[in-house]
């Protein structure tokens, strides 16, 4: 069956689950998607099926996927705002040529083939979708903190990550701030807002400050270039998996 129409047949399953009724179940929406992409359920992810999850999003058939073309689809499957739908395309183009092709088909396998056997397994195939959940509220963060749109973050540049939480312009923010920031935002947890919250307030004032962001900004500059790419960003998901405890130890 063609993918866009399992997608289309999926939503009516996905929004009648859980209380929230205008929003899909995102997890709901993983697994379901799996049991649909793996279509001799064996088990296991083919490179072509898992190609075939993106190549259902390529409206005109041309064999690439646009921004445009993904964000359209993903929007009408998941009500997710279009920064949601833009950062999950970035997060899919993975040798930023600005669409998906089957240039990134064989890279988005490797990486969705966590335990590296050539093989993506329905345990790979969910885990790599949650680390996707939790990678987008990285990736629009980013977009919006890179002014100069070079694909980079310079350490100024990072200091403003949060810059949209900053409901009272006094250039801090305080937990209220960032967990009414995270939820406006539609990013997947609030939960995660806490503990990233908490990680980054390192020496326990109860706000993030510029300082907290320097030091967070020496944390991932690992390649010393004083500037962030995205996948350098993204590795800040991990901070979400973390016990509410700081770098200071707080």
């Amino acid at each position: 069956m063609n993918l866009l129409l399992i997608f289309i047949l999926l939503l009516g399953t996905i929004y009648s689950q859980g209380p929230n009724t205008d929003r899909p179940d995102i997890y709901g929406l993983i697994n379901m998607l799996y049991l649909k992409a793996d279509a001799n359920l064996d088990g296991q992810i083919t490179r072509a099926e898992l190609s075939d999850v993106f190549q259902a999003f390529d409206k005109n058939s041309d064999g690439t996927v646009t921004n445009g073309e993904f964000e359209e689809l993903w929007m009408a499957l998941t009500s997710q705002t279009q920064a949601l739908a833009n950062a999950n395309f970035h997060l899919a183009d993975l040798n930023d040529d600005k669409v998906i092709d089957q240039k990134d088909y064989p890279i988005v396998y490797t990486v969705f083939d966590l335990n590296h056997d050539g093989a993506v397994s329905s345990r790979e195939f969910v885990q790599k979708w949650e680390d996707i959940v939790r990678e987008t509220p990285f990736a629009v963060l980013f977009e919006r903190s890179d002014k100069n749109h070079d694909e980079f973050l310079t350490q100024a540049e990072f200091r403003t990550f949060f810059q949209s939480f900053d409901m009272d312009g006094n250039h801090r923010i305080d937990n209220r701030e960032f967990d009414a920031g995270w939820a406006h935002a539609d990013f997947a947890l609030q939960s995660d807002a806490d503990s990233l919250f908490r990680y980054i307030d390192s020496n326990g004032d109860h706000y993030i400050t510029d300082a907290d962001m320097d030091k967070l900004f020496g944390q991932y500059n690992a390649n010393a270039d004083d500037k962030l790419s995205l996948q350098e960003i993204i590795v800040m998901k991990s901070l979400l998996m973390l016990n509410p405890v700081g770098p200071g130890g707080k």
